[in-house]
């Protein structure tokens, strides 16, 4: 594409809310290189610190870190690193929002220009935006180095409209651009950061394969002599602790626990869809209530919320393993909902209210007939994870048949233990078929 671009056909006549947006992608896009820059420091202090400062006599369990003028000069680093890596290409962070840097006149951006841009920077952005004052859209260090930072949608829109499609230059291959290398450069760095901090080591895996082995070996020859009675240890508790009743017991449990939260969050989705909720201010303070109901909740894993209620309900109840599910099913399928009412049809939902239908009707008539297959189809998958959810919330107390799973583990009867996992795996396996079965029947 022809780069000799005049600065009007660059900027044009752009309002208000314009230059609001052009500023907004121009420090988004400044933030995120500074902060890709930030991370690469970061993981050179971490290197520094496995791969040598640990390796120092005397320092083995001590940690290397910054001095207090070290944080200042590592800030100060990484923002002029930013500031080199918009001046000599296209960086990543201009790629992710758009733009990229073009000449006000002339055939190309020399590298005079360049530093000169990178000079005037040092004025015109940390000196009180000082730059920015009279041209926000072309600050001081652009009308200086003859420079302009435009999206390359509205360059690209009029380059086709001027020049033919064999007069534009090719895109260039991403590896050859400076974001390019820079997204494998920091994909590479997050891998080899990544398998430092999780201690990965591979010769400690095959030098004790033999002792998985003989795991596996044991839990392939299952042992069902509880899968109908029970063991003699569980015979002062309540109720039957075999393998048989206290998988019914898991499915029961996660039936109900899916149908509660279904219930809960059918009315609670509607009242988290933005497109629903936004035709009032109220509205939206009990769409963002409610979404922040989501958030939350969802967020906390079901385990945590198994051990509150283990320990409000009692340890080892299955109720507080159903309010556990229940809980994180409201928030995770009214996340699911809300976004599915999100993406329905405007037109019913415009023609409902024009017509003077209320907020209910507007839901009864244009919400419910678009959603109502995908709500079936979510909630029977639903269904499907609680049913392999409910095996780990026993581990605190929370029964279902992985009481029994993780106490055979404990007391490392590896046969029995394979039992159960077979009980476990042949339920979720027909579930699995059958919830996908539905989901088609319904979807259709």
């Amino acid at each position: 594409m022809d780069r000799r671009l005049a600065v009007p056909a660059l900027l044009g006549d752009l309002s208000h809310h314009d230059v609001r947006a052009v500023l907004k992608r121009r420090v988004l896009s400044f933030f995120l290189d500074w902060i890709i820059w930030g991370y690469v420091s970061y993981a050179v202090m971490f290197f520094l610190n496995h791969y040598w400062y640990t390796w120092i006599p005397g320092h083995w369990y001590d940690t290397l870190t910054l001095t207090s003028w070290g944080w200042p000069l590592t800030i100060l680093a990484t923002l002029e690193l930013a500031v080199v890596c918009r001046n000599t290409g296209r960086s990543l962070g201009m790629r992710a929002f758009g733009l990229d840097l073009y000449p006000a006149t002339g055939e190309r951006i020399s590298i005079l220009r360049r530093l000169l841009r990178i000079a005037v920077w040092q004025v015109s952005v940390p000196v009180a935006f000082i730059g920015f004052w009279f041209n926000p859209t072309r600050p001081l260090h652009d009308r200086v180095a003859g420079t302009v930072l435009r999206s390359t949608k509205v360059v690209g829109t009029e380059d086709s409209e001027e020049a033919s499609p064999q007069a534009r230059r090719p895109e260039k291959r991403a590896l050859t651009t400076q974001w390019g290398l820079m997204s494998a450069f920091l994909l590479c760095l997050t891998f080899w950061l990544g398998w430092s901090i999780i201690e990965a080591n591979l010769s400690v895996l095959a030098r004790r394969a033999s002792k998985a082995g003989d795991l596996f070996r044991q839990i392939a020859r299952p042992d069902f002599r509880y899968f109908v009675k029970e063991d003699s240890i569980f015979a002062l508790r309540r109720g039957s602790y075999a393998i048989l009743d206290l998988m019914v017991l898991t499915l029961f449990m996660t039936l109900l626990s899916t149908v509660l939260g279904t219930a809960l969050a059918f009315p609670l989705s509607f009242l988290g869809a933005r497109n629903i909720m936004s035709f009032h201010p109220i509205g939206l303070v009990i769409y963002t209530i409610v979404r922040g109901f989501f958030n939350i909740f969802r967020a906390i894993e079901t385990l945590l919320w198994a051990t509150i209620f283990a320990v409000w309900v009692g340890w080892g109840s299955p109720f507080a393993g159903v309010l556990a599910l229940t809980v994180h099913t409201v928030a995770a399928l009214g996340k699911l909902f809300s976004e599915q009412v999100e993406g329905i049809e405007s037109g019913p939902v415009e023609a409902i209210r024009a017509s003077g239908g209320n907020f209910f009707q507007v839901i009864r008539y244009a919400v419910i007939p678009q959603v109502m297959p995908a709500y079936w189809a979510f909630t029977l998958y639903r269904w499907d994870i609680n049913v392999r959810m409910s095996t780990i919330i026993a581990l605190v107390g929370a029964g279902g048949v992985g009481t029994l799973l993780f106490y055979y583990k404990n007391e490392g009867q590896w046969s029995i233990v394979g039992s159960v996992v077979i009980a476990i795996v042949v339920v979720v396996w027909l579930m699995d078929y059958l919830s996908g079965w539905l989901r088609e029947r319904i979807v259709r």
